[in-house]
């Protein structure tokens, strides 16, 4: 009989650490050809969209179907040799797990080697994973919070400062978050560009979480064309979905050749000389979902056989 998890199972079961090894040997498993995966689709109904990927891993031989639309979101595990249902698992707090999993893997790997500074654009819900894997992937001693809502930026450092041990600043501007960030992770919802790129230190890791739509927009064109070296989780993700990256690739400021799929660094290392500016475009894919959902499922089996 297939397991039904829902979001508070999900919360005892798996924690950030955790996370990260499983999300960095999901890469690690892409790089060797043992991951199949079938980037975002969607189908708009009368008001609201189903959203749709999937993932199988030839270790565990399962498939995982992820589908979200308005409140509802689950992924679906399936048995990759007989198609009998494992396990349907709630991902409201499954996917932010990942999403901020999958941007610490970006920052063992990207990150300046001198990194002391995490700057965070958009403090909300999402970021807080972002901090959360960033802090346990890399020495972070300071983090500045640039938001358009102080209310929100003075909540989210009060919130965030039990979190992660560090000296916690305000940022009033993009332009003075940039200026500090060894890692700038930019967060929200935005269809125009927030981070301009024009303050960014000589070496840097921009990670763009938000913009995993065309209509999406959080880094603008003059950041990008900044870059030494842009990296994504996914590139048939990114063609389909990024709307930074598809724009910047439309008009040339970047191409889809030069865009290095995330796994291939975990596996290969950074490219020599080290590229000092590095964005990382993040879309959130299945194989993400499979990672953690695999766990899950199985912490879950070990608790209930007790």
């Amino acid at each position: 009989m297939a397991l039904v998890i829902s979001e508070a199972q999900t919360r005892k079961l798996i924690d950030m650490q955790t996370a990260l090894k499983l999300v960095d040997g999901m890469f690690r498993a892409r790089a060797a050809g043992k991951v199949r995966s079938v980037p975002r689709r969607r189908l708009k109904g009368s008001e609201k969209q189903l959203n749709m990927m999937a993932a199988w891993q030839e270790t565990s031989d399962l498939i995982c179907l992820r589908a979200y639309a308005g409140a509802s979101n689950t992924i679906t595990l399936y048995n990759g040799r007989t198609g009998q249902i494992q396990a349907i698992i709630d991902m409201g707090y499954l996917s932010s797990l990942r999403t901020g999993a999958a941007t610490g893997v970006a920052a063992k790997y990207l990150a300046p080697s001198n990194t002391k500074t995490l700057g965070v654009i958009g403090p909300g819900w999402q970021a807080t994973f972002q901090v959360e894997a960033v802090a346990n992937s890399c020495p972070i001693k300071e983090v500045v919070v640039y938001g358009r809502n102080p209310k929100r930026r003075k909540e989210f450092i009060r919130q965030m400062s039990k979190v992660v041990k560090a000296d916690w600043k305000e940022a009033e501007t993009v332009d003075e978050v940039e200026a500090a960030s060894d890692i700038l992770v930019v967060s929200t919802d935005s269809s125009t560009p927030v981070a301009t790129g024009t303050s960014l230190k000589e070496e840097a890791l921009i990670a763009s979480i938000g913009a995993n739509a065309t209509v999406k927009h959080e880094v603008s064109n003059n950041l990008i064309r900044r870059m030494d070296l842009i990296v994504t989780d996914d590139l048939a993700a990114a063609k389909a979905d990024s709307g930074d990256l598809v724009e910047a690739c439309q008009t040339r400021i970047a191409r889809w050749e030069d865009i290095a799929p995330l796994e291939k660094i975990v596996a290969d290392g950074v490219p020599q000389p080290r590229p000092k500016r590095i964005f990382f475009q993040s879309n959130g894919i299945a194989d993400e979902d499979l990672a953690v959902g695999r766990y899950v499922l199985e912490q879950a089996k070990k608790k209930n056989s007790r």
